[in-house]
């Protein structure tokens, strides 16, 4: 669930922070998400669609500090091509979280080649895309080439809005200001929890107060800058060891980061243990019809391996490498087709990796 203060959609053109609203309502998370949502763009404005206007007036009437959001975008999907691409910059990380697949991922841990990551961008713009994550399973921020990859990224006007991510170890005050002057549509933010207990309980050896540190000083650079993106985006994830800190967790973020957001605890097709018996308690279509297939989702690993599902983060089901193939290649090769065609007819379970997946509607 994402939450974002209204004043924040589709805001005047003399945007300024200093603006905000005062003596606002903030309601306690299960009140929050139990919420009709408002539809936004992928930027944050607000569909002009008679229903959603009324539901967005109804909030700005009752003063809540930040109301629950569902981003709709406009772009057409082309049968031919990836709709969103994650392209992952590094697999190496310098936590080790306990709810992250991490714990199991047997393939090499590295850098992506600088040229293999521009070689991508580039057909990726050429072709058009409707979103672009720098990231995957690693912190990008570790990759040697991040300012000039970053750079590179921020060249181009076909990818759709551009993500970024980091835990916050290694964003120090320079990494910040490169990135919100940067082209960067969204800057996602792991919080993950509200105190060093449950922190380190998280993310065991890691510092707490560093983490929060470096978040706040990115979200205040970013507010003095007076530019409206990226939008900051903090998150944790609703997990049972972090659950009873979400309200506080929402009371320090909401109208202080531009998006406040819990996320759902992923199994990755019962890969990670600790995770299991929550995915398992969820509720979910009787139906198996997997969402990340319908949203034409492509996953680049590091190595240039590829994959439709971030389930499957070692790439057991690679559809090639792009150092030898296009991305256009890949996704059109016999493997995806065979693959649109059984989420079509309900038989994915006769793929290994889908048969043991609790996270298909996510």
């Amino acid at each position: 669930m994402e939450l974002v203060n209204p004043y924040f959609i589709t805001p005047s053109t003399d945007f300024e922070y200093s603006n905000e609203r005062k003596d606002t309502v903030l309601l306690p998370y299960t009140e929050l998400k139990s919420l009709p949502t408002v539809r936004v763009d992928s930027y944050l404005n607000i569909l002009k669609e008679k229903e959603n206007s009324i539901l967005f007036e109804e909030y700005l009437k009752k003063n809540y500090r930040v109301v629950p959001i569902v981003r709709v975008s406009a772009f057409t999907p082309k049968p031919d091509y990836p709709t969103r691409v994650l392209l992952e910059m590094t697999s190496r990380c310098n936590q080790n979280c306990i709810m992250c697949p991490r714990q199991q991922l047997k393939r090499e841990k590295k850098d992506m080649e600088p040229s293999l990551f521009k070689k991508c961008v580039d057909e990726l713009d050429n072709k058009v895309i409707d979103g672009l994550w720098i990231y995957n399973i690693g912190e990008s921020l570790l990759h040697p080439n991040f300012p000039e990859l970053l750079d590179y990224v921020s060249s181009k006007q076909h990818l759709g809005p551009i993500w970024s991510s980091s835990n916050g170890k290694e964003l120090s005050e320079h990494f910040s200001r490169m990135i919100i002057e940067s082209e960067m549509t969204f800057m996602n933010m792991s919080v993950n929890a509200m105190t060093s207990d449950t922190y380190n309980k998280i993310s065991p050896d890691s510092d707490w107060n560093n983490m929060v540190s470096n978040f706040d000083t990115f979200i205040k650079i970013k507010r003095c800058s007076k530019k409206r993106r990226p939008f900051t985006r903090v998150q944790v994830i609703d997990q049972e060891c972090a659950r009873h800190e979400v309200d506080l967790f929402i009371s320090r973020y909401a109208g202080w980061a531009d998006i406040v957001a819990t996320n759902t605890l992923e199994a990755f097709s019962r890969d990670v243990a600790t995770n299991l018996d929550y995915a398992q308690k969820r509720e979910r279509p009787a139906k198996k019809s997997c969402r990340r297939v319908k949203r034409q989702d492509l996953l680049i690993f590091s190595n240039g391996e590829t994959t439709f599902c971030d389930t499957d983060f070692n790439g057991t089901f690679s559809m090639g490498n792009v150092n030898s193939n296009t991305i256009f290649e890949l996704w059109n090769s016999e493997f995806r087709r065979n693959i649109i065609e059984l989420n079509k007819t309900g038989r994915l379970n006769e793929v290994e990796l889908c048969r043991n997946c609790l996270d298909f509607d996510l």
